[in-house]
């Protein structure tokens, strides 16, 4: 039976909020059939659009990522003891997932293996935790197993990898060259230990310890040679004979780095969570990739430091420098009230800056409470989808440019009480006739005179990038297009409209992971021209994290009131209400929303104060229910079907600027 996860999108967050007390956004993959997808985030979770085994399927992966939290995948503490294994954590090293990381020369296997082996612990726990859910449990897994690649194809490193991947999903045995089957016992001997119910996540990283130094001992380049024989997991037995690996020789060239675990499709893919970058989305490879330079430099001396003091060599008294954080790395889970409750943020370059919130529940301003950061997105491979969107509204764009055009940008007002002019002031005569009556000395102003003036319009366009927008809706054509994929379209069709208008524009998308990072990606700024690069950046928008509409919407009044157009528009785009994980969070869970929207309404009263004027269109149906609260009747525009938003949007822009 096949099951769609937009129809279960509310069921199944309760359900994951019951299980580990957390809220998120449940985001379907971008495409279903991809491998390899993007890693969940503390605040995301990715799943597939549909799924073949019924509704099951979802309640299994939300339980596996659930119990990740619950059972403390990412908060490891390396100093922390644990109940089976001798150590070989370094006595002197503290920290969590990040320093684990560094112990290794080979980060991206260290994070797989860890990962296999978190996974094989939390599965064990979730069939003794939830026997109800046990029989689809085993199914699901069962069904994983099926899938999984040959191991007679794979070089002897991945096949050993690989063994253990089968070990977590609940295989009994593999068959596989007899050449491999010690290292692959010894492996199974240890991880087998983490089913154990006092296991612990440090238990897991001393299980990693020992068998990544089992695989990185294996050659990565040609499959294991021998006849091939079934080795049985049970019968293997634990040996403790281990070290914590050394600085590595890479003799082997660099593909030797390229041992990557196949995904197991209910399960989340290993990224930066696993390296302690609680809220970042990018991909593992790139994460690792970007921990260079002084970053790199920094964990290897702390790992340097506390190896030589486990050996004695120094004392080390206090910590070496900590590397900087990655992009995106935001320390503690963003659900953490203590995330809330810290004090002001500090911009620490040209493209930061900072912005108060309004805690309507103090009923007050916190100073420099959000971090706002512009960038320029990634550019998407060209600037096709342009052409694309106005083929698809090619009935939309002429009627748009005529109504624009008759709106002339160069009007003509009549100025009045002037010393000279082309036309006489009436009431200025009236008032100097009775002056000359009274015996008073009229004024000379009496003249009237039509004057050219500018009519000129600034508007920026903001598009939210919340993870949500990822959403794929059916398309009358029979297609199925993203949400964000509509946002975009609407967009391109006004640039093209005002592009032959005159009117002065600026696309800007706007995502958040916390107030300490709300990002506003700059398409096109208000006084830059529109070039070809613009397209692209368009076209390289994706969906991003939560939507927390109230710094957005200050940066973007600042930039506007900056400009000397005057007119001047804010028109947000958005599929749903002012959200993030720690807005208000000072109050508890449930007061997120309420503060929320009424920060999201007092920065539209700033606007206002500004000279901006906001309009809001959203695509959720039932957008009116808190838009009546937050704006004037007709600053706000709900679109209950998003297919319709490219007219809409052309629609309200021509009514917004007759305003």
């Amino acid at each position: 039976m096949t099951a769609a996860l937009a129809q279960l999108t509310g069921s199944l967050s309760l359900y994951y909020r019951a299980l580990c007390g957390r809220g998120c956004e449940l985001v379907p993959y971008d495409d279903d059939a991809e491998l390899r997808q993007r890693p969940d985030t503390a605040t995301t979770v990715r799943l597939p659009s549909h799924v073949h085994s019924g509704p099951s399927w979802y309640r299994v992966a939300l339980t596996h990522r659930a119990l990740h939290h619950e059972l403390g995948t990412f908060e490891l503490a390396l100093d922390r003891p644990e109940p089976f294994f001798r150590r070989l954590r370094p006595a002197n090293l503290r920290g969590g997932l990040d320093r684990f990381a560094g112990l290794f020369g080979r980060t991206a296997l260290a994070v797989e293996v860890f990962t296999a082996l978190e996974d094989l612990r939390v599965d064990a726990a979730a069939l003794r935790l939830f026997p109800g859910l046990a029989p689809d449990y085993e199914r699901v897994r069962h069904d994983e197993l099926a899938t999984r690649p040959e191991l007679a194809e794979l070089p002897a490193r991945s096949a050993a990898a690989e063994a253990l991947v089968r070990l977590s999903l609940g295989a009994t045995s593999v068959r596989l060259p007899r050449s491999l089957h010690p290292p692959v016992a010894r492996m199974a001997a240890v991880a087998r230990v983490l089913t154990d119910p006092r296991s612990t996540v440090e238990s897991a990283a001393e299980a990693a310890i020992r068998c990544y130094g089992v695989l990185v001992r294996l050659p990565n380049l040609e499959p294991a040679t021998g006849p091939d024989g079934d080795l049985a997991f049970a019968e293997s037995e634990v040996d403790d004979d281990f070290t914590l690996p050394g600085r590595e020789l890479r003799l082997e060239g660099v593909e030797v780095f390229d041992v990557r675990f196949t995904p197991v499709r209910y399960r989340d893919v290993p990224g930066p969570r696993y390296l302690g970058l609680q809220a970042s989305g990018m991909p593992l490879t790139e994460a690792i990739l970007r921990m260079t330079g002084e970053e790199t430099k920094a964990a290897d001396e702390f790992t340097e430091r506390a190896l030589a003091a486990e050996s004695g060599q120094v004392d080390v008294t206090t910590p070496a420098r900590p590397p900087e954080p990655l992009p995106h790395d935001h320390g503690p889970d963003l659900d953490d009230h203590h995330h809330a409750e810290s004090g002001p943020v500090h911009a620490s370059g040209r493209h930061e800056f900072t912005y108060p919130e309004w805690d309507h529940r103090a009923g007050r301003y916190l100073a420099d409470w959000c971090l706002v950061r512009e960038k320029r997105p990634r550019s998407g491979r060209s600037g096709s989808g342009h052409r694309e969107a106005l083929t698809r509204n090619r009935a939309l764009l002429p009627a748009l440019t005529a109504q624009l055009e008759r709106m002339a940008p160069l009007g003509r007002r009549r100025r009045t009480r002037l010393r000279h002019g082309d036309d006489l002031d009436l009431d200025a005569c009236v008032e100097a006739m009775a002056d000359l009556r009274t015996g008073r000395t009229p004024g000379e102003a009496v003249y009237s005179a039509l004057e050219p003036v500018a009519r000129e319009v600034a508007v920026a366009f903001a598009l939210d990038l919340s993870s949500s927008t990822a959403e794929r809706l059916p398309e009358r054509d029979g297609g199925v297009r993203r949400i964000l994929d509509l946002e975009r379209e609407s967009v391109a069709l006004l640039l093209e409209a005002l592009e032959r208008v005159g009117d002065s524009y600026g696309i800007y998308g706007f995502s958040g992971t916390g107030r300490t990072d709300v990002t506003l990606s700059v398409v096109k700024s208000l006084g830059e021209r529109r070039t070809p690069a613009t397209l692209r950046r368009l076209a390289g928008l994706v969906p991003q994290h939560t939507t927390r509409m109230g710094p957005a919407i200050r940066h973007l009044t600042r930039r506007l009131a900056a400009h000397d157009a005057p007119a001047k528009l804010l028109m947000l785009i958005s599929d749903g209400r002012p959200f993030d994980l720690d807005y208000g969070q000072q109050y508890g869970e449930d007061a997120v929303l309420g503060y929320a929207l009424a920060d999201t309404t007092r920065a539209l009263a700033e606007a206002r104060r500004a000279g901006v004027r906001p309009y809001l269109i959203t695509v959720d149906p039932a957008g009116g229910d808190y838009l009546a609260a937050m704006c004037d009747p007709d600053e706000y525009h709900v679109i209950t079907d998003p297919r319709d938003l490219p007219a809409a949007l052309a629609r309200l822009y021509v009514t917004a600027r007759r305003a």
